[in-house]
């Protein structure tokens, strides 16, 4: 019986607020209503109103809106001349760096006159691996003139433009460079080979059948011919070897890899230039 009577009296407690909650709204109670809007609508109003507010003010001033195009434009000018700048400070580390690589060569020989050149092209169809570089007649540039690098000997101007010139590479069949040995002074050419283009190797050839020379000698430019001045590096002395005449040969592993190198520097003129010394092939 107590079971019950509680029962009972929860669902007539229940019932009672359910009828005062559907008078209020019906009867449209502000109290009611300007709780529930106060707790949910208004912020979300008040934030609406102020972002259309802002755009609004924005919108119907053309003032605000001339500055910002003025601005725009100032800004987009400024990154213009910021790019042109950063371009042309490339340049000017690039070319600062090619002249540092090149100082120690006009260190050590006071009367080379010399053009640092950058390689812009090579021949696809170049079976020695000649190249162009940036550097014409413009320059002081001259056909013959030597092309070498930091490491040493790289080839001769073979062709020349305004702008550019082209090298054949020293190991190129086409290339003769009067060349000795810095230890026992044997002395012969050094000149390409297609049996060895490929593997960046030059050949040494008209040397003494009785030459001494040997594997890790140290080859240099003899100066014979007045092309080329004494003592550029060439290479290294790779091995020992006879042609098909019997006649001596000397593989020459130069000191610079002619297939890969992004620049050079062209000799204009040196002491001794154009000076032709007799060379006589050795018994």
């Amino acid at each position: 019986m107590k079971k019950t009577s509680g029962n009972g009296m929860k669902i007539l407690v229940l019932t009672v607020c359910i009828l005062l909650i559907v008078a209020l709204v019906t009867a449209g109670n502000s109290t009611v209503n300007g709780f529930f809007t106060g707790l949910v609508f208004s912020p979300l109003q008040k934030a609406a109103a102020g972002f259309t507010g802002a755009a609004s003010d924005a919108v119907k001033s053309p003032e605000n809106a001339e500055e910002l195009e003025t601005e725009n434009s100032k800004l987009r000018e400024e990154n213009r001349k910021l790019n042109s700048m950063l371009v042309e400070y490339y340049d000017l580390k690039k070319e600062n760096e090619e002249l540092y690589k090149f100082y120690n060569i006009k260190k050590e020989n006071d009367d080379f006159v010399l053009v640092p050149s950058t390689v812009i092209s090579r021949d696809p169809n170049e079976n020695f691996y000649g190249f162009v570089l940036d550097k014409g007649s413009k320059d002081g540039i001259s056909q013959n003139d030597p092309v070498m690098t930091e490491n040493g000997l790289v080839g001769f101007v073979s062709e020349v433009n305004l702008k550019s010139c082209k090298v054949t590479a020293m190991i190129s069949p086409d290339a003769k460079v009067g060349a000795i040995d810095k230890k026992t002074e044997n002395q012969g050419i050094v000149t390409g080979t297609p049996e060895y283009s490929d593997k960046n190797i030059a050949v040494m050839k008209n040397i003494s059948s009785q030459h001494t020379m040997e594997k890790g000698d140290i080859v240099v430019t003899s100066g014979y011919g007045g092309l080329y001045p004494k003592n550029i590096r060439i290479g290294m002395v790779y091995s020992l070897d006879y042609d098909y005449t019997g006649m001596p040969v000397v593989l020459i592993e130069p000191y610079e890899d002619v297939r890969s190198i992004t620049s050079a520097v062209v000799i204009t003129d040196f002491g001794g230039k154009g000076e032709i010394e007799e060379y006589s092939r050795p018994a």
